[in-house]
């Protein structure tokens, strides 16, 4: 059997054509127990902590087909809760027939929220997109770096939206599309740069911050052909940040 992990990704072979690709994901302290660093409703939780593992595995192109949701807590009513959201942002983000699994702790009681997120996707291994640019190419970030309360959690229009990354992922020389959390833009753009075996170099046009955190993947960046520049631009909360050689 074929694994590989690309960035935070995991790449499973399954036969000649099909891969299993999994990502990842956790939050802490987040909730509205009584130590929680951040105060939100536990819907909120589950919505948010599911959201980056969706975007990963879709990014990569490949189809959902489970989600495990690991919740620290009791579940009723803390993981009742988060359930109901990681099924709503499963819904805004067009996903059905998933199936949906985890776990509850009952043993002890919880006095802080924490999630753990695996989502696992299906995909045909020509159309992967990972370690999948051609040649040299400009990378563009889409969407606004934000964290915790500065999101408008029910409606956001300035993050990085599902529509968009189905848009992109439809167009011929969108070579990758990677989701951007904590650790920012421009370290996602390296290392991109690095996992392709190539260079990047930061060209940033604007005043957007390439080191803020990007929360709950806000932001994402796409590696494209120089030939589609012009309808990249025109995607709202667009930003060149640089080139890949």
């Amino acid at each position: 059997m074929n694994i590989k992990k690309v960035r935070d990704l995991i790449i499973i072979s399954i036969d000649e054509e099909k891969a299993m690709v999994i990502a990842c994901d956790s939050c802490g302290s987040i909730g509205n127990k009584e130590y929680d660093a951040l105060k939100v409703e536990p819907f909120i939780t589950g919505k948010y902590g599911v959201r980056v593992g969706i975007l990963e595995v879709m990014a990569a192109n490949a189809q959902i087909v489970t989600v495990i949701d690991n919740v620290c807590a009791e579940m009723e009513p803390t993981g009742r809760e988060i359930i109901r959201g990681i099924e709503s942002e499963l819904s805004n983000a067009g996903l059905t027939n998933v199936a949906l699994g985890g776990s509850t702790e009952e043993n002890f009681p919880a006095f802080s929220t924490g999630l753990g997120v695996t989502v696992i996707g299906i995909a045909n291994k020509k159309d992967i997109k990972v370690n999948s640019i051609e040649k040299s190419s400009v990378i563009y970030s889409i969407g606004v770096p934000k964290v915790g309360s500065e999101l408008d959690y029910y409606d956001d229009k300035d993050i990085f939206q599902y529509n968009t990354l189905k848009e992109l992922l439809s167009k011929g020389r969108v070579y990758e599309i990677v989701p951007v959390g904590s650790k920012g833009i421009l370290y996602e753009a390296q290392e991109l740069a690095r996992s392709n075996s190539r260079i990047f170099t930061l060209e940033c046009d604007s005043n957007i911050d390439v080191h803020r955190s990007a929360g709950p993947a806000t932001v994402a960046i796409v590696c494209v052909d120089e030939a589609i520049e012009e309808e990249i631009k025109h995607i709202p909360n667009s930003y060149k940040i640089g080139r890949i050689k």
